[in-house]
């Protein structure tokens, strides 16, 4: 710009040039073609606060993937370690915390099953020589009763020929007692003949005589039959009761033999199964053995994937703090008017923590739903508010005391979190969900704020908050 002689326009060109530079200092658009060299500074700091603009919105964004990144790796690296320890504690239960105690265990419980199928081994012999010794009783049963068979049939001749001699006998007496007539007879006529007849009737009284001992011995032989008789029927009942008996004895011993031939089976199949699973147990301990060893080295290399993790995570975590660093850093540079951000801009990031929230309150109650822990930001100023709400200040006075005071609620929002993963911990599910519904109609005060706080820097369309 040249100043001429005229002192009016040297004024007035003075004022627009002042005019024109405050406009520069505050970045306000107007119209720099008579200053063009103030238009193209004014062009240059426009775009470098469109690109310093961009830069924070950037950082903010990844700074907030970066704690959740950090967030996710720490959950998962301490549900690895949570798993190792876990593996650790069921290989000591199932396997022994001493070395070597499993491998004991198994070898105590195969020299067990080998006790034992040895043990089967003597009772199926033993059951043998019992079934070879029934057989035997078996085989002298039946010789039993096939000598009681041919003992009664005996009996029955006997009865036979003790019927033919009564026969006999009865046939004595009869003839005895017909002599015995004659020869009475013969005596009476002996005495009638006088001296002639007497030596006659000495033959008759002997003739009698010889039929009365006759009688006498016939009837001796009567009783005697009988009494032969009597003994043999009651033998006959014997033999009978004792056949009787014998085939119930007989049958006994066949199911006896039968059940004793079925045990015999039965152990001959339990031997072979104990036998099976000697070999089995054998394979099992070797098997549980090499399971073993592999459990302890899963374990080992989970502790050693946990730790490398961890480490790991320590860059991340460096990471995140030089950009929440830098994101404060450029949010003390918006205090600054050349990087102060507009109405648009801040009510962008108020929607943005606004949409942050519901997902936080999303994720605690999918958590108390699944009845499981998931990654949950509980730290206040890393979350997607927290980055933003710690990095800068709005300047609008009707903005500043809601700012304020969301520091205390933002806090206390986030500690509802720590509450339900403790509870959750604890299998205290029914508390879980109480205190999800406390954050839940929390998160609509501090949603309402949020909300406000929007509305009231939209209510100027241009301008900085």
């Amino acid at each position: 710009m040249r100043f001429g002689k005229n002192p009016a326009k040297s004024i007035k060109d003075i004022a627009e040039l002042k005019e024109t530079i405050n406009a520069v200092a505050e970045l306000r658009e107007i119209d720099y073609s008579s200053e063009p060299e103030l238009g193209a500074i004014y062009q240059r700091l426009t775009k470098g606060r469109k690109e310093f603009e961009e830069v924070l919105g950037k950082n903010i964004k990844a700074v907030m993937h970066i704690s959740s990144l950090d967030l996710t790796m720490k959950h998962h690296t301490e549900r690895i370690i949570d798993i190792a320890q876990k593996m650790a504690a069921a290989t000591a239960v199932i396997f022994g915390s001493a070395a070597g105690r499993a491998d004991n265990r198994h070898e105590e419980l195969t020299n067990t099953i080998i006790k034992a199928s040895e043990q089967t081994d003597e009772i199926y012999s033993k059951i043998k020589e019992g079934q070879d010794e029934l057989t035997g009783i078996k085989e002298l049963s039946c010789q039993t009763i096939n000598v009681s068979s041919e003992m009664q049939k005996d009996m029955e001749e006997l009865f036979e020929i003790i019927h033919n001699m009564n026969k006999v006998i009865e046939g004595i007496n009869s003839i005895s007692f017909q002599t015995n007539l004659l020869a009475l007879n013969a005596s009476i006529e002996a005495a009638r003949a006088g001296e002639a007849g007497k030596g006659f009737a000495v033959v008759a009284n002997e003739i009698r005589g010889l039929a009365e001992q006759t009688q006498t011995l016939t009837g001796n032989m009567g009783t005697f039959v009988q009494n032969i008789q009597a003994a043999s029927q009651k033998s006959s009942r014997s033999a009978e009761e004792t056949l009787a008996t014998l085939g119930n004895v007989t049958e006994k011993i066949e199911n006896v033999w039968e059940l004793n031939s079925q045990t015999q089976t039965s152990v001959s199949t339990v031997n072979d199964s104990i036998s099976s699973l000697a070999a089995v147990s054998e394979e099992i301990s070797s098997a549980m053995a090499e399971m073993e060893n592999q459990l302890r080295e899963c374990t080992n290399f989970m502790n050693d994937v946990g730790e490398q993790i961890r480490e790991a995570v320590e860059p991340v975590v460096m990471i995140e703090n030089i950009l929440d660093e830098s994101v404060k850093q450029m949010g003390h540079m918006t205090d600054d008017a050349f990087f102060r951000l507009n109405h648009r801009e801040f009510g962008e990031y108020v929607k943005t923590a606004i949409t942050a929230h519901k997902t936080w309150i999303q994720n605690l109650k999918n958590m108390v739903q699944e009845r499981t822990i998931l990654p949950l930001q509980l730290d206040a100023t890393k979350c997607g508010f927290g980055h933003f709400y710690y990095a800068m200040t709005p300047k609008q006075p009707s903005v500043i005391p809601i700012w304020k005071n969301l520091e205390l609620k933002h806090k206390k929002f986030h500690n509802y979190g720590a509450d339900v993963i403790q509870a959750l911990r604890e299998e205290d599910y029914h508390r879980a969900e109480q205190i999800c519904q406390e954050a839940e109609n929390y998160s609509k005060e501090l949603i309402f704020d949020l909300e406000k706080i929007f509305h009231l820097s939209q209510e100027k369309n241009t301008g900085n908050v």
